[in-house]
């Protein structure tokens, strides 16, 4: 069987998948506080979350379809996802934490596979556990969008960017967002929580775009 997923993670490719734009609303203002936003930011919530999810991984000019079913607890910045292929034949079975990761279960030709477990927690971890907007980050505003943003070390930055409504839209982390940015779009209610229906993550150093699709939501009570 040829299943093929973040083993190609670190592989070189020439063809870099292309970055979806960012559009935002240009006919509102942003007049949110930070301390608003980040109590409205739902990656902030202390809830547990059950998510079904539809997922494409593109490495260069290969595309790997997925599904999965990933529990969120924001509370405890943990997340477990079980990934299957599209005939429903379970790849692997993975927990992450915002500094650590287990792989509980995996398919056998996955299994020598040298940092699949890494490649998929690091993806998982940025996109919902870590990083988040933080009280003493600069915050700072652009007539239809926000910002927070955190200098780090040798020139690099981290901003989280909100538009009118007061929803993440970008993380980007990076100069001049060469090492990787995610996109959230679409959102949409799921019972008290508004949450993206779609996220796209684009890792600039290794050439890789994981795009997500939220098909449904339920909070664990």
């Amino acid at each position: 069987m040829r299943i093929l997923l973040f083993f190609l993670l670190m592989a070189t490719t020439s063809c870099t998948p292309a970055t979806p734009p960012l559009q935002l609303a240009q006919d509102c203002n942003a007049v949110f506080t930070s301390a608003e936003l980040m109590e409205g930011h739902w990656l902030l919530q202390p809830k547990t979350l059950r998510i079904r999810q539809s997922a494409l991984l593109e490495i260069g000019r290969k595309k790997i379809p997925m599904e999965g079913f990933l529990r969120l607890d924001l509370e405890r910045e943990e997340a477990r996802l079980l990934a299957m292929n599209e005939m429903g034949v379970v790849l692997f079975d993975l927990q992450v934490t915002s500094d650590g990761e287990q792989l509980h279960r995996v398919l056998p030709q996955l299994q020598q596979v040298k940092g699949l477990a890494q490649g998929v927690a690091q993806s998982l971890r940025q996109i919902f556990l870590r990083p988040k907007p933080q009280r003493d980050d600069q915050f700072e505003s652009f007539g239809n969008s926000q910002r927070f943003l955190r200098p780090l070390a040798e020139g690099d930055t981290l901003t989280f960017l909100f538009d009118c409504q007061g929803e993440l839209r970008e993380t980007r982390y990076g100069v001049d967002s060469r090492d990787w940015r995610i996109l959230y779009g679409h959102y949409q209610s799921f019972g008290a929580v508004r949450i993206p229906q779609e996220i796209v993550l684009n890792d600039y150093q290794h050439n890789v775009k994981l795009s997500l699709w939220i098909r449904e939501v339920k909070e664990e009570l």
